[in-house]
């Protein structure tokens, strides 16, 4: 086979050669090519790779250097091209290029930085290999500033600013430090799977832009669980469509396993096949519709710029339409018997779902929504005269709100009331759900409840280097501190997890780990009042769109380390790198035990319920499992209980000896 093809992975990429092949071709027949493979090209950007053809191939012949080169390689999934890749003694160059630019611009510097990141975490053929981001400013004096050349631990070179005389040299520079005299498997390289795992921001912006998500690369990190998941998912939605059947998906896991990108998947592949095929995916989880909606809308800006007011409107309506609230699902569809246009409802985070006493009180004592939640969502989807599916996505040891039902109600309304249903579940719901939340004998016992294994996602996606983050927070939260040591030693390469009594020292730490977009924030529970005299307010609102989606230098943003978010704000999103912050509200009673309180007034009071106590048990959880790449927990040191008895250093000092029993590190 031809060393240069497109191979298995046509489309990939708009033109590939060796550097001495690319150095003799001629400039209008690699346009040609670049041409060929683009969809909108107008004059400026033709004329934008003429430039570039021309400077790189006089450049890289007085160079001398050998390699391959490789213009507009696709990154899959992240609907980005990378200007260039170079690639040259057994190391990966990113070039972004700005052709005519006499200035460096951050947003500029960001973009090319985030490229080499997607190639380092992603790329399965680069992940042992240096990578280096290069941002060429065609027409840039020298950068004034000195540049390191020195690399992170994963092996990404810092990043480099160089104007188009300056680039040859550095990259010289670079191979002769980093660069080895073998060579990289050009074809194996060029059809590399990616390995990503996405965040559930980028993963909506890919399910509307592309309307298929079905085929993000694999991931070492759970990706064959999500894949096997949706395909049983299929399946049964076919089951359904064929026999015209009504069917429930319960789709479980632990934290971040990727049940939100399962639910985003199935509206993804659903957009093209017409309108009896139409899905929505909703949430009772407010912050996490706010942030999805306004990812998409923001993804699709720059394809609008030119667009009327008409399209525009429309653009953001469709958005409004793929991802709804389930609070203005319910009140648009309950008190008429409209069939909904969708066949297929996926409910995220569904146990969550309020019970029949929350439901009368949250609508007003209102007749027709007196009744739970899973109740009125079964009657609603009922209505189709053929086929439905809902498919619920089921967080496991995460209800925190009062009034949550949890899925038992969803099985009893199913097998009690809606006896044409039919309902698919994994048998690890009855090890994953506490007893008291699910009644095994009732489910088991009932014909038409089917055993579906692929339906549970055992490995978290979230935090794609450490797999068992999660376990190490479940065994620290139950109480099993050498258990919890045990994973720590596992994970803390990897994902580092450390312990400071100095909320500057652990903010500085997480802004230091902050690469490209990567983003950073503080965390902290909202029953954590005592947190102020350390400077940490817990707000119940806050402009969640901007903390999770505004550049870094905005002061709303999580990366300015500023607004403090709440469980209720991130549970189903995440940060890369997050400052989770301890108060007195759970603390040590003995060496095996929690004590929960809440502040109310002036004092700390006793929960006494266990149902409350479970809520703030996962608070904690949820803000611990919040992190994709690593964390430090700040726990304060406190004061004297003769100066105030409500920061009693006794407190805090028991939550530290606790956490460093743990096996977690002193930062």
């Amino acid at each position: 086979m031809n060393k240069y093809t497109f191979s298995t992975q046509n489309g990939k990429a708009y033109y590939c050669n060796s550097i001495p092949g690319f150095i003799r071709d001629k400039s209008e027949s690699i346009i040609g090519q670049l041409v060929k493979h683009s969809f909108e090209v107008n004059k400026e950007q033709s004329d934008a790779w003429d430039n570039q053809i021309s400077e790189l191939q006089n450049r890289l012949e007085e160079s001398g250097m050998e390699g391959d080169i490789i213009f507009e390689y696709d990154i899959v999934r992240l609907g980005k091209r990378i200007d260039v890749i170079l690639l040259i003694r057994h190391m990966v160059f990113s070039l972004e290029f700005k052709n005519g630019k006499n200035v460096f611009v951050a947003q500029d510097a960001q973009q090319a930085e985030d490229y080499a990141i997607d190639i380092k975490n992603f790329h399965k053929e680069s992940e042992d290999l240096y990578v280096c981001p290069i941002l060429i400013a065609t027409d840039a004096p020298k950068y004034r500033k000195e540049q390191s050349i020195d690399c992170y631990p994963d092996k990404q070179i810092f990043l480099q600013r160089e104007n188009i005389e300056t680039f040859t040299p550095k990259v010289a520079q670079i191979v002769e430090r980093y660069g080895e005299d073998k060579e990289i498997d050009f074809e194996k390289w060029f059809n590399s799977p990616y390995h990503p795992t996405p965040t559930i921001i980028a993963a909506a912006v890919e399910a509307y832009t592309s309307h298929d998500i079905s085929q993000i690369a694999q991931s070492e990190a759970g990706q064959d669980n999500i894949d096997k998941c949706e395909n049983r998912i299929e399946e049964i939605v076919q089951y359904a469509r064929s026999n015209k059947k009504k069917c429930v998906c319960f789709v479980t896991g632990v934290p971040g396993a990727g049940k939100t990108l399962v639910g985003l998947d199935v509206v993804a592949k659903n957009l093209n096949k017409g309108v009896e095929n139409l899905s929505v995916y909703l949430s009772g989880n407010g912050p996490l519709v706010e942030v999805l909606r306004e990812a998409l809308k923001q993804s699709v800006k720059e394809k609008l710029r030119t667009e009327s007011k008409e399209a525009k409107k429309e653009t953001e309506a469709a958005i409004d339409t793929l991802i709804q609230s389930s609070f203005a699902f319910k009140n648009d569809n309950a008190r008429n018997n409209n069939v909904t246009p969708e066949h297929i409802m996926i409910f995220d985070e569904a146990q969550r779902v309020w019970n029949q006493e929350k439901m009368t009180r949250k609508h007003n004592k209102d007749d027709v929504l007196s009744v739970s939640e899973p109740s009125l969502l079964y009657q609603i989807m009922d209505r189709h005269k053929d086929w439905a599916v809902m498919i619920c996505l089921v967080g496991l040891g995460q209800d925190i709100y009062d009034g949550e039902v949890g899925i038992n109600e969803w099985f009893r309304c199913g097998i009690n009331e809606y006896q044409n249903w039919e309902m698919f579940y994994s048998p690890d719901i009855f090890t994953q759900v506490e007893d008291k939340e699910i009644d095994a004998s009732m489910i088991k016992g009932c014909s038409r409840c089917h055993e579906v294994p692929e339906l549970h996602l055992k490995t978290s996606i979230r935090s794609f280097r450490a797999d068992k983050q999660s376990k190490f927070v479940d065994s620290l939260l139950d109480n099993r501190p050498e258990e919890a040591k045990g994973v720590y030693k596992e994970i803390s390469t990897k994902y580092p997890v450390f312990i400071t009594r100095d909320i500057d020292v652990a903010k500085k730490w997480a802004k230091k780990q902050v690469r490209g977009s990567q983003r950073c924030g503080v965390l902290a529970c909202s029953s954590a009042q005592r947190l102020k005299p350390e400077g940490i307010y817990v707000p119940t609102e806050i402009d969640v769109k901007n903390w999770f989606l505004a550049p870094g230098s905005d002061l709303r943003s999580s990366n300015m380390m500023e607004v403090v978010a709440s469980e209720f704000k991130v549970q189903g999103l995440e940060i890369d790198w997050a400052v989770v912050c301890w108060d007195a509200d759970l603390r040590r009673k003995s060496k095996n035990e929690w004590d929960y309180y809440n502040f109310r007034g002036t004092k700390w009071m006793h929960r006494n319920k266990a149902e409350q106590q479970r809520y703030l048990v996962n608070s904690y959880r949820v803000l611990l499992t919040r992190a994709r790449q690593g964390m430090v927990i700040f726990v304060p040191k406190g004061v004297d209980p003769e100066e105030d008895d409500t920061r009693s250093c006794s407190y805090y000092d028991e939550i530290y000896k606790y956490l460093l029993s743990c096996g977690i590190h002193e930062l």
